[in-house]
């Protein structure tokens, strides 16, 4: 007796189940990576705020004979610093800049003592 001969290949559920995970998957990976690309965003517009705040201290410390109170808009970013005088030798300064984040507006204060150089 001869046996049947076997039909190889997929059947047509086969084919449609597994088109519907990779499906899934493929937009599982297209959700993520938005979600990546917006905290990526947040991060750089944080690390930008950070570099206006440590730029302007490191000039209001250069300046603290001179150095005044002020403030300004740079790339979407709010920056405001005051300086105020603690002896004749030394400047309290704080640093707020504030920008749009994933949750709304945040504000982030720096604050550093700086010595005037006689």
């Amino acid at each position: 007796m001869r046996g049947r001969a076997g039909n190889s290949g997929y059947t047509l559920i086969e084919v449609v189940v597994a088109l519907m995970v990779f499906t899934i998957g493929g937009l599982a990976l297209a959700a993520s990576s938005a979600v990546i690309a917006r905290g990526m965003a947040a991060n750089a517009t944080r690390e930008r705020a950070g570099w206006i705040a440590s730029s302007r201290l490191e000039l209001l410390e250069s300046q603290c004979r001179t150095a005044v109170s002020g403030r300004e808009s740079v790339q979407h970013v709010e920056s405001e610093w005051s300086v105020a005088r603690i002896n004749s030798s030394r400047v309290a300064l704080v640093e707020s800049v504030g920008y749009t984040s994933p949750h709304g507006w945040r504000t982030d204060t720096y604050r550093a003592t700086a010595p005037c150089p006689q």
